[in-house]
């Protein structure tokens, strides 16, 4: 993912990125050109179970970030 940030921000292309979670200094990849993360889990729950709902939650995942990404654009 760092890679394509930097040559991303390097044309002036905005990179969002989606994780199953975020860790400890997750945000440190900004600093390679991502914009913003977004994590698919969306309540507490076992990795057995965010594994077995993989699918779901990075839909779900997925179109949060894209209705911040529209809000954002709406703002202009």
């Amino acid at each position: 993912m760092q890679g394509v940030g930097v040559h991303a921000k390097a044309k002036g292309i905005p990179v969002d990125g989606l994780s199953g979670s975020l860790g400890k200094n997750a945000l440190d990849i900004c600093e390679y050109g991502v914009s913003s993360l977004m994590t698919t889990v969306n309540a507490p729950m076992s990795l057995d179970e965010a594994l077995d709902r993989a699918e779901e939650l990075y839909l779900e995942g997925a179109i949060r970030m894209f209705r911040f990404i529209k809000a954002g654009m709406d703002m202009r």
